[in-house]
């Protein structure tokens, strides 16, 4: 029994001594508390810089979203611009051909007026002298035709002279008398052949034969 009792009452000690040994004296536990709030400190830190990092990733990705939209925006106002010139070129040629269109087909319209132009002047000319010579042809047929008349007109008193001569030298009978004076009379003159003889005259000539 005092075995055992004192089996036990060592036992009891070095159970105390053991609990004595790990237990944590005050330095220890201020050392572990200062650690732990070192390591929380840390973990804060970690924490901050890890959201600070994703802040400045955010932002980067922000601002690198911000200067794509920036070149896609440059892009399509190159691109609009570019079709603006190219439109703006378009227009300008098909105005220019539209003036060289117009210019053609004025100067075909104005090639047409004068050619119309000439086709009246020169059928105006045509017309004009052909008037004219109508009119000198007209006037060198009136003067013939004065000139006719006053031979005829001289011719039909040198017959009448000579028929009074006849007629008055009395060689001539009644009837051949009365005959020259019918004759001389009548429409036209046309004397025979026998009274130009009876009073020896020519009319085409107007001379004695």
């Amino acid at each position: 029994m005092k075995n055992i009792a004192m089996f036990l009452l060592v036992l009891s000690a070095l159970s105390f001594s053991a609990c004595q040994l790990f237990e944590d004296s005050p330095e220890l536990q201020q050392k572990k508390h200062e650690l732990a709030l070192k390591k929380l400190e840390a973990e804060e830190k970690k924490h901050l810089a890890e959201l600070e990092m994703q802040k400045s990733l955010a932002d980067l990705e922000k601002q690198k979203a911000l200067e794509l939209q920036k070149l896609q925006n440059s892009v399509r106002e190159l691109e609009l611009q570019t079709n603006s010139e190219k439109e703006l070129e378009l227009i300008s040629q098909k105005v220019a051909l539209q003036e060289s269109n117009n210019l053609l087909a004025f100067q075909q319209y104005l090639l047409i007026f004068l050619a119309l132009l000439v086709v009246v002047v020169a059928v105006f000319v045509f017309f004009y002298y052909k008037r004219k010579r109508e009119d000198e042809l007209r006037a060198y047929n009136d003067n013939l035709k004065k000139y006719f008349y006053f031979k005829e007109n001289e011719a039909r008193m040198k017959i009448a002279e000579k028929i009074l001569d006849t007629i008055a030298e009395g060689d001539l009978s009644k009837e051949n008398e009365q005959k020259l004076i019918n004759a001389f009379s009548a429409q036209g003159h046309d004397f025979d052949a026998e009274v130009v003889e009876q009073i020896g005259y020519d009319k085409s000539t107007g001379k004695d034969v």
